[in-house]
């Protein structure tokens, strides 16, 4: 069995902007649900029925059933917990399906053993929940549009709902990109890519001026925000200066062919661990195209094996990141250290792009796109979207963190130094996920459509 999406074949999918609240009508909600909907239809549309049910390799998340079912699931549980319903649709579905996997390690193997329901029990469940929220929204006296949707209104739990199908679109579009490619089929709406140049770019250092910046998202902002977002702090930030591109594919081959995943003094012992554990030797979306050593490369992207793409940035962990950042000091011979950014220096240099919307998110393009492809006025690529961008920084909670009730254990559990936080969206980033405020993370063996940009201290020359 292979799921038909109902869009047209002929039209391109692509998302809407981030649902603002305020002065939103009944039709504008509808018109967002009815996006973020479509989007998961779309993409599970390209999976053949085994596909649903292979683990991926790394047996560290489910298989893709469970990400099919699963925000429908969640829409359901948090409308109860918000009291806009009163009776489950599907205790069992919303049991087995309500809760997802965080491994502890890179070695902390899940072993898939549930009996998973069938591909077609699993489109029934979402074309019942489908029709519950299609009617609620237009016509649940609790959600008037004029209040009904604020932080501590019901509605909250709808617009949440939204914005957790469009976390796991993303997510689950990588585990697509770990499968077979045989498992997989591009389906005829999915956004073509933008192919690069041959060469990538020569990337030199953008300077930063020393600033102060303000971290939380402000409580009156007309748009759905994760509990993490919210709270307030400043910070004075020293000059600095970031690369003016995200690492490219043909920088970081530079690393490989150097012996960069042999060398341990690149590699923190952790990161090492993992190493030696995955054997990698090179990113995990690079096909070697000849015998080991020759350092030829396909490019893996999410439906396809295309010729590798020099200029597009490199999709690594939080490990890879960091090796690569002490390789490239050491190589520059320099005295300061290269460093993955901070999040007050992410933010410092979203100021440099700030009001600007022109990124390669939204699915813009079906896949990352040549790191000097979108630029901000000043000159800065890729400030937002194309690829996440790691931090140095483990996720926190910022002063006055409150966990939402309707959500209580989304952020919190995650407070535990284990988790890097990543910044700026993907190309297939929507919603919240683009916005200037969110606060991201996973843990640093986890590959996501993540990538990096180094960083210095203003007195790096």
């Amino acid at each position: 069995m292979r799921l038909e999406s109902n869009i047209a074949r002929s039209q391109t999918i692509t998302s809407l902007p981030q649902l603002r609240l305020q002065n939103a009508s009944r039709s504008n909600i509808l018109d967002y649900f009815n996006n973020t909907w479509n989007l998961t239809e779309v993409l599970f549309s390209s999976l053949g029925e085994a596909a649903f049910y292979r683990p991926p390799y790394h047996q560290l998340r489910h298989p893709l059933i469970f990400y099919y079912a699963h925000p429908a699931v969640l829409y359901i549980n948090k409308l109860r917990v918000a009291g806009l319903l009163s009776e489950p649709v599907d205790p069992h579905f919303e049991r087995i399906f309500e809760v997802g996997v965080d491994e502890m390690s890179w070695d902390d193997m899940s072993r898939n053993e549930m009996a998973w329901p069938e591909v077609h029990e699993v489109v029934d469940y979402r074309n019942v929940v489908y029709a519950l929220i299609k009617k609620m929204i237009e016509s649940h006296p609790d959600l008037d549009p004029r209040d009904g949707f604020l932080p501590g209104r019901p509605g909250w739990a709808l617009i949440m709902g939204f914005e957790h199908e469009r976390i796991h679109l993303e997510t689950s579009s990588v585990l697509m990109r770990e499968l077979p490619l045989e498992l997989l089929r591009k389906p005829p709406q999915w956004p073509a890519s933008r192919v690069g140049n041959k060469s990538h770019p020569a990337n030199d250092w953008f300077p930063v001026e020393p600033t102060r910046v303000a971290l939380g998202k402000p409580a009156d902002e007309p748009t759905f925000g994760w509990d993490n977002e919210y709270g307030f702090a400043t910070a004075a930030v020293p000059a600095f200066e970031v690369s003016r591109y995200l690492i490219s594919n043909g920088e970081f081959l530079q690393f490989v062919v150097d012996g960069g995943y042999r060398e341990p003094d690149y590699w923190s012992a952790t990161g090492a661990q993992w190493r030696r554990f995955r054997n990698s030797k090179w990113p995990t979306f690079w096909v070697a195209d000849g015998p080991a050593g020759l350092n030829r490369f396909k490019l893996r992207t999410l439906f396809e094996l295309i010729d590798f793409q020099p200029s597009w940035p490199a999709i690594v962990n939080f490990h890879e990141a960091e090796a690569y950042c002490n390789w490239r000091t050491r190589k520059d011979r320099s005295a300061v250290p290269y460093r993955l950014p901070t999040e007050v220096q992410q933010q410092s240099l979203r100021q440099h792009a700030r009001g600007e919307r022109h990124w390669n998110y939204g699915l813009l393009h079906g896949a990352e796109s040549p790191v000097d492809a979108h630029c901000s006025k000043a000159g800065v690529g890729d400030v937002f979207g194309n690829v996440w961008q790691w931090s140095r920084d483990t996720f926190n909670p910022l002063p006055g963190f409150r966990a939402h009730p309707y959500y209580e254990d989304f952020s919190s559990p995650c407070f535990d130094g284990q988790h890097q936080m990543i910044f700026g969206g993907s190309f297939i980033s929507t919603g919240d996920m683009t916005g200037e405020w969110a606060r991201f993370h996973f843990r640093p063996h986890f590959f996501q459509h993540a990538g990096l940009r180094i960083c210095r201290d203003a007195s790096g020359d």
